[in-house]
């Protein structure tokens, strides 16, 4: 049994990367002054490394394809991993959707990787604040940590993602870049509401158990409300 006295274990990390990160940061004076109000005197270069920084520790590991959240279900999986799963998504990872289908946790595994890959590509443009989306509403970047919309290779950074990199959180800065790739890719959505394999959050709270990471309570509220009771 272990010891209920001894510290938790470290969450598992390869450490930062240097990652070859192809996506464009679109920050002009205007969107510059707006991160200035949370972060005062960060410059332009200083917001492209934070950027950088945001796929260099938790989105690396979450997505790589040695790290616990996608090896743990494309090798032998370990009653932990089906555990944590289970957390997750309500359901095992040996289910299959179908005859001949892949089975669910190859998805989840294929998903994570196919999120790293879109968010690699050159072709994505970060706004360090904001958005105009045609069609898309208005914009209220003081409300959320990333949005984009699927197929669309844009993504907008929000009020809640530089709050983050201003206190020194690693994990919810990460987990935007998750988000962002997930969505352009797969077109997974926002919605608490939405069934756990549609459910960004749920995505992120199976990732962030498998490497050891605290749960935001933002992620396993939205993640715990689409899943059946």
């Amino acid at each position: 049994m272990p010891n209920p006295l001894a510290p938790p274990p470290a969450p598992w990390s390869q450490g930062p990367q240097i990652l070859l990160v192809g996506s464009q940061v679109v920050c002009d004076p205007a969107r510059l002054a707006e991160v200035r109000r949370i972060m005062p005197g960060i410059t332009a270069d200083g917001v492209r490394i934070a950027i950088h920084g945001a796929h260099d520790s938790v989105f690396a590991d979450l997505t790589d394809d040695v790290a616990p959240p996608r090896a743990g279900l494309t090798e032998v999986r370990t009653p932990l991993t089906i555990e944590r799963f289970r957390a997750a998504f309500g359901r095992s990872p040996d289910e299959r959707t179908g005859p001949g289908a892949a089975d669910l946790g190859t998805i989840v595994a294929a998903r994570l990787g196919g999120a790293r890959r879109t968010m690699f590509s050159s072709s994505v443009r970060i706004s360090c604040w904001g958005w105009a989306w045609p069609g898309g509403g208005l914009d209220r970047p003081g409300g959320y940590l990333v949005r984009t919309m699927p197929g669309v290779e844009r993504v907008a950074l929000g009020d809640l993602f530089w709050r983050q990199v201003a206190v020194g959180d690693r994990v919810s800065p990460g987990c935007g870049m998750v988000i962002a790739g997930l969505v352009i890719r797969y077109g997974l959505s926002y919605q608490p509401l939405a069934r756990p394999f549609r459910n960004i959050h749920c995505y992120l709270k199976y990732g962030l158990t498998m490497l050891g990471h605290p749960v935001p309570a933002w992620v396993d509220a939205k993640c715990s409300a689409g899943i059946p009771a």
